[in-house]
Formats: C-alpha cells, sequence, structure tokens
C-alpha cells in the first residue's frame, strides 16, 4: 500500500503553553490499525462536552469498512494513531444517503460516503480534519465516483465547516442512526453547486425553517458563528445542481 505524500509537522497542545512540535505522516490504514482507531474513538468520545455529535462504533463496523477498501487514511506521530477518515462505498445498500437526498437509482453505485473522522484533541487546530478530506476526496474521485455524501450534526459548526470548505452542501436535515438529527451532505464531483439568488440565512436551531427550506429547493451552503451558536446560510442554484446527476 503506497504512503500517501502527506507529511510534514504540526503543534501538539497548539495554542497552549505546553505545545510541541511533532512530525507527522498520513497513510493508508487497515485492520492492522484497529486497537489504534478504537483508542482514539474512545478518547474523542470522552472529551466532548456534548456525545450526540459524535457517533461511535463497533469494531466490527470499522473492520467491515477497513476491509472494503484501502482508501481509508490515518494521521501518525510518534504519539501513534492520531487522526482517521474512513470511506464507505455503500453501492445500493438502503443506508446510501443517496437515497436521503434523491438521487437517481442508476447512481447508487457511484456514491462514497465520508464515513467517520476523528481527530484526537491534543492535535486539534491544525487543518488535519481538512486535509483527510482532501486526500478522501482525490482517492474517491480516481475511483470513479462522482457523488461524495455525508452526515454532520446541526450542533458541530466546526466539522460544518469544514465539510462547506469542500463545496459540500446541505440537502437534507433529519433523524438518522440512533435518532439523530444530521444534515446529509453531498458534493458533486463534476458539477459543483453554486448559489445566485434567494439567499437566506437561519440558525442552526431552527430545524422547521431549515426543512421548509430544503423543501422548496434551497440548500445549505456556509454557517456563521454568533453569541449563543451560528446561523446557517441557504440558497438556490439557478442551474439547479442538486438534479444533475
Amino acid at each position: 500500500m503506497p504512503i500517501l505524500p502527506d507529511m510534514g509537522w504540526i503543534k501538539k497542545n497548539r495554542n497552549m503553553s505546553s505545545q510541541q512540535d511533532m512530525r507527522y505522516e498520513m497513510r493508508h490504514i487497515d485492520e492492522r490499525n484497529l486497537d489504534g482507531i478504537m483508542k482514539l474513538q474512545d478518547i474523542v468520545s470522552q472529551r466532548l462536552k456534548d456525545r450526540e455529535i459524535f457517533r461511535t462504533h463497533s469494531a466490527d463496523y470499522f473492520i467491515a469498512h477497513l476491509r472494503m477498501n484501502s482508501s481509508s487514511i490515518g494521521a501518525f506521530t510518534d504519539d501513534g494513531l492520531i487522526a482517521y477518515s474512513i470511506l464507505y462505498f455503500p453501492g445500493e445498500n438502503e443506508d446510501n444517503f443517496g437515497r436521503d437526498i434523491s438521487l437517481h437509482a442508476d447512481e447508487m453505485n457511484r456514491v462514497a460516503h465520508l464515513a467517520t473522522v476523528a481527530v484526537h484533541p491534543a492535535y486539534r487546530g491544525n487543518s488535519l480534519q481538512k486535509s483527510m478530506y482532501a486526500v478522501s476526496l482525490d482517492a474517491v474521485r480516481k475511483m470513479g465516483c462522482k457523488h461524495v455524501c455525508c452526515m454532520v450534526s446541526p450542533k458541530n459548526f466546526v466539522s460544518l465547516q469544514n465539510i462547506f470548505s469542500h463545496g459540500f452542501l446541505i440537502k437534507a436535515l433529519k433523524m438518522k442512526f440512533d435518532r439523530r438529527l444530521r444534515y446529509i451532505m453531498h458534493r458533486h464531483l463534476d458539477y459543483p453547486g453554486t448559489v445566485c439568488s434567494e439567499e437566506v440565512m437561519i440558525k442552526s436551531t431552527d430545524v422547521w425553517g431549515q426543512k421548509c427550506l430544503l423543501k422548496r429547493g434551497f440548500f445549505g451552503y456556509g454557517a456563521v458563528a454568533h453569541p449563543g451558536g451560528f446561523s446557517v446560510s441557504y440558497g438556490r442554484d439557478r442551474r439547479s445542481a442538486s438534479s444533475i446527476i
């Protein structure tokens, strides 16, 4: 399995007096990294103020996804695995997010999921999530997929911004696994959406209002923080990018 070209230096405990320069390397991960994945998942989950925003998975879940392809990646320092991004190719399975955003049936086999991502709390602030997404999108494109989807909690401003920065759009807002409210994000790798008219900004906590906008053909394309939370920008695309397959 080839080593990915992304390597260099990052800060451990960034913005703290104890910060250290650490050399990191990004590379493909497989079943041999399962222990590190499970340990990192536990660390991330335990340190969250609101655990609802981060869905944990069993060892069997990770094994199944790691066996499916060689495109999942991890970032490593002398501390071991400090971040991971898992890809999933759902095909025609019922859990394909393409169904949530009304993709045509013949497009289901060209959908990839950014299934789950985690970054060790000590290494946040180094844009690792954004870097891993960029590598994952390049891998997905080379594998011939046209659609990339993922879920993001409406409470997770940082992850939402990272996803927006890679050209993803909110196409749905609904209860998903474990009855958790999630944005369904989508990027068409050939036809990125562009906002042209009828822009609306709405609080992330206004679930009903956002669902109404989505039903009317709007999609979310940006987020802005404000005291007490954040708002999401919605708009329409004159080219109807959401219907392009």
